[in-house]
């Protein structure tokens, strides 16, 4: 079985994202037109525990990192903080990553892969109070017939800003990396897909 220790350290990086059509009408200066976000920094997130073989990786303290095989499935806690004076609804939800020219990147919103398939989380809304934390459980099931190899993705937690009919919706995100590698003897993944198949006589 499987030992893990607890963590400290709070991770906490803000996106802010603009979303939604934006028509003319949109782009004006005035703030009164434009939704009011949350407070830059107010939302932080960090792992509560991570593996004791992996105690001693720096990375492991802050992203969730694993080599699994075939068939496993692993949970992690997380520990979402709401820093500012007020109440806060965070959203949690898993998105996809890539590693792009060396770095590590997000993908916009909520978008999928393989990986955020196997990805569930125990609560996906928490109503944070002012000053306060909520936490919730990551758990990766990695599927029997799991081709070998690396994938990646990002436990994000979110807070939307009222959207004051401007078209404009302004996010603040902060998420947790997630680097898995599978192991085991399946075949590769293939390097096509097939859409459509249409059987014709010669």
């Amino acid at each position: 079985m499987r030992r893990f220790v607890s963590l400290t350290v709070l991770v906490a990086a803000v996106i802010v994202v603009a979303t939604g059509p934006a028509s003319p009408a949109s782009r004006v200066s005035d703030p009164a037109h434009r939704p009011a976000p949350p407070d830059a920094g107010s939302v932080g997130v960090r792992l509560v525990d991570v593996p004791v073989d992996l105690v001693d990786d720096p990375r492991a303290r802050q992203y969730v990192i694993d080599n699994l095989q075939p068939g496993v499935t692993v949970s992690r806690r997380i520990e979402v903080s709401n820093a500012s004076d007020s109440p806060l609804h965070v959203t949690v939800y898993s998105g996809a990553a890539e590693i792009i020219r060396g770095a590590f990147v997000g993908a916009a919103g909520s978008t999928a892969n393989e990986l955020t398939s196997w990805i569930k989380l125990s609560r996906r809304g928490l109503d944070i109070p002012a000053r306060s934390a909520a936490r919730t459980t990551v758990t990766i099931a990695v599927p029997k017939d799991a081709a070998p190899g690396e994938r990646y993705g990002v436990v994000w937690a979110q807070v939307s800003g009222r959207d004051t009919g401007s078209g404009i919706s302004l996010v603040n995100r902060t998420g947790i990396r997630i680097y898995l590698s599978v192991g085991g003897h399946n075949p590769p993944q293939p390097k096509f897909t097939v859409d459509t198949m249409t059987a014709a006589r010669r």
